[in-house]
């Protein structure tokens, strides 16, 4: 790849200089193209025969931005100076401020860095549906060639700050709308119409723009006030753990009140104190982490090709049926979904339906895509048409014989060739398919609740699951905008093992007599979306129970067995389905704490009589997190230790994409590290000394803690190693 990362100039006899920036597959500019692309403006600059420039990207795009790569070395090392520092000196001094013209001509893509660029030429030729976009809060950093102050120039205020603060995409459509873009022509013709821009403008008879200098679209100094402030309020609502919202704004404040220059200087300076924040390791790790995922040993490196899946049968149409047909077919993949009896199947298909129509609602999806999406599904009632499918995935109830008996039967009804997947999120593959001949062909696809809307994949292999069918089950989860992980058997696999003792812990706080809405509230301020309650609320209690009891009998040794759940279910409550669980759910209104549940939950510690004196312990905030958290680490250091996983780094992603994990955290086993092995192993010592095996130390992480290695460290690592320098 090296020899084709190049940056070339060719000028025509018309006096106008193409400057292209090529290095595949986006063009992203390395530190060596930005001093190129320099030298090569410094050239036009120089050049009595260049009258005006055209910056563009070969391949189809113009600029995938910064290579973040650069971020990850950073990281490592502490040195800001690997950091171009060229907003100013390449950005304002050489393109915006050039004496000679400069137009970009954009195709594919412009983003980041590439995007702010094309911001700083005087004007904008796009092809259609080019994809523009700053995404830098993404990664816990604001963008740093001049993006802050350049957009509200050039959209306005408002639209500026939605896109900067959602990393939101536009097509160049849009732009051109918005006054984005000068000018929108097809692809074959937009070198040409970029070409006779620039020189209308050398020549006069087209404006000279340089947008930092722009005033006109930013209004009043009390408009831009009332805006900033409302965006701020948002921002504390739905990103409070997040510094890189605030100081975006606060570096657009800077521009408006003392000019784009001083707005470049404070973004330039906070963009890269924030690239050593936390937020930003943590958010960059997962960055990476989620392009290593898709590397697995034995499987993608043995040079298979994936077959074509067309033809997918779901059994089962109640929320992960429906959830799983509604993703397959949006992604034009055809679904017969099977049910035991007409009222299911009219219920699932009816589910399946306001899937779709919702994200038409919504304006995700246009009205006559949905039409045709819903046109590729077709509910049955038995297995006729199962005879030529490609993939059966299972998803009924978890209930051993009935999935055993399911497996069983579609062996005997499905082609040779057909994947035979399980959606459970809990039971052992072996033990689901140990009555069929066809063990190369079972494997688990388990999906996150809702099916349609969670972005994790699950794939579960068991020792013979053969490579083929994992690697049409991975492309099956690309196509349908999934990121699979890939995943050893066990019982609740990796994700819903690791996250078992979540529940068990929230439940052990209370059983000692913590207060179950502060506890909700702590996990909440953590950056979980909602607390282990409400969760459980959300999921329902049946489900939960049956996991529970999956979990029980599989690890006796490190299991609190609550009877909260029970007890709710008997006192008619079922968690949002009836709208009475920790929580009460009315239609309109966010869910409030249900104080009439005190009761059962007294009744519950009685029970459980775990209490020190019958008094309820006293804990920080700090404490609660530990105590609910650090079992969750514990448990990923014994999944690490018996390698369900292929590398640490893919239970992070699994953690953030399947558990809602606070993504600028990292992941788990990079929090953990964050936190330390020896804090965590000493915590859950004296823990598990004073309530018991549930917080008792994994040999895994005593080795570790003693060792002082990092949990994440492959065991083969040492010296011991430290992320102090991080």
């Amino acid at each position: 790849m090296a020899e084709e990362r190049k940056l070339t100039m060719e000028v025509g006899n018309d006096g106008v200089a193409f400057i292209t920036i090529s290095n595949p597959p986006l063009n992203v500019l390395a530190t060596p193209l930005i001093a190129e692309l320099k030298k090569k403006f410094e050239e036009a600059r120089r050049r009595n025969d260049v009258k005006a420039i055209v910056l563009t990207g070969g391949g189809g795009k113009f600029s995938g931005g910064l290579d973040i790569g650069i971020f990850e070395e950073v990281h490592k090392t502490g040195d800001l100076s690997l950091l171009p520092d060229e907003s100013i000196d390449l950005v304002v001094n050489t393109v915006e401020d050039s004496k000679k013209p400069v137009v970009a001509a954009i195709e594919g893509l412009a983003f980041g860095g590439g995007f702010e660029l094309a911001m700083a030429c005087h004007a904008r030729v796009a092809a259609p549906r080019a994809q523009l976009c700053l995404p830098e809060l993404k990664l816990g950093i604001i963008p740093g060639f001049g993006g802050t102050q350049r957009l509200p120039r050039l959209v306005g205020l408002s639209k500026a700050i939605e896109m900067l603060l959602l990393s939101k995409t536009i097509s160049s459509d849009e732009g051109k709308k918005l006054g984005l873009i000068d000018s929108i022509v097809s692809s074959e013709e937009l070198l040409k119409e970029s070409q006779l821009w620039a020189l209308s403008i050398a020549e006069g008879s087209k404006p000279w723009i340089r947008s930092l200098y722009r005033t006109d679209k930013l209004g009043s100094l009390y408009e831009a006030r009332e805006i900033l402030k409302v965006a701020r309020q948002q921002v504390m609502k739905t990103s409070p753990n997040m510094p890189q919202h605030q100081a975006c704004l606060n570096v657009i404040v800077e521009g408006i009140v003392h000019g784009g220059y001083a707005g470049i200087q404070k973004e330039t300076k906070v963009s890269r104190d924030l690239l050593l924040s936390d937020t930003c390791k943590g958010l960059v790790h997962v960055f990476f982490a989620q392009r290593a995922i898709s590397k697995v040993p034995n499987v993608t490196d043995i040079r298979l090709k994936s077959r074509s899946v067309k033809k997918v049968a779901i059994i089962g149409a109640g929320l992960m049926g429906s959830g799983i047909a509604t993703a397959l077919i949006l992604s034009n993949i055809y679904v017969i979904l099977k049910e035991i009896n007409p009222e299911y199947l009219h219920k699932g298909i009816k589910a399946v339906e306001a899937n779709v129509l919702g994200l038409v609602n919504k304006h995700k999806l246009a009205q006559e895509k949905a039409e045709k999406a819903l046109l590729l599904l077709k509910g049955v009632l038995d297995y006729t048409d199962f005879k030529d499918v490609d993939m059966v995935i299972e998803a009924v109830a978890e209930n051993i014989h009935l999935k055993q008996a399911i497996f069983s039967e579609i062996e005997k009804v499905c082609p040779s060739h057909c994947i035979l997947a399980s959606n459970t999120s809990t039971i052992n593959l072996h033990v689901i398919g140990e009555r069929t001949s066809s063990q190369d062909r079972i494997v688990g696809a388990h999906f996150f609740s809702p099916a349609h809307v969670m972005p994790l994949l699950e794939i579960v292999r068991t020792e013979k699951t053969s490579p083929q069918v994992i690697i049409d089950l991975m492309t099956v989860g690309k196509i349908i905008k999934k990121v699979p992980v890939v995943v050893r058997n066990c019982t609740g696999f990796a994700v819903n093992r690791t996250f078992f003792p979540y529940k068990q812990g929230a439940h052990m706080l209370v059983s000692l007599g913590v207060d179950l809405f502060r506890i909700d509230s702590v996990i909440r301020s953590f950056g979980f979306p909602v607390g282990p309650f409400q969760l459980q609320d959300l999921t329902g209690y049946g489900s939960s129970i049956a996991v529970s009891k999956e979990f029980a009998a599989a690890f006796p040794d490190r299991t609190f067995k609550s009877s909260l759940f029970e007890l709710l279910v008997k006192s008619g409550r079922n968690g949002k389905n009836n709208g009475r669980g920790y929580y009460i759910y009315e239609k309109g209104s966010p869910p409030k704490p249900d104080q009439s549940i005190l009761p059962l939950i007294e009744e519950f510690q009685r029970l459980a009589n775990v209490m020190p004196g019958r008094k309820p312990i006293s804990v920080t905030d700090h404490d609660i997190v530990g105590m609910i958290l650090f079992p969750v680490v514990n448990e990923a250091c014994r999944v690490l230790d018996e390698g369900i996983v292929v590398r640490a780094s893919d239970l992070d992603v699994a953690s953030v994409l399947g558990m809602s994990f606070p993504s600028y955290r990292g992941g788990i086993v990079y929090w953990a590290d964050i936190v330390g092995a020896k804090h965590i192993y000493s915590s859950l010592k004296k823990w598990s000394e004073a309530y018991g095996n549930f917080f008792k130390p994994s040999r895994y992480l005593e080795e570790r803690a003693t060792k002082d290695m990092l949990l994440s460290a492959p065991a083969s690592s040492w010296p011991p190693a430290s992320r102090a320098s991080l």
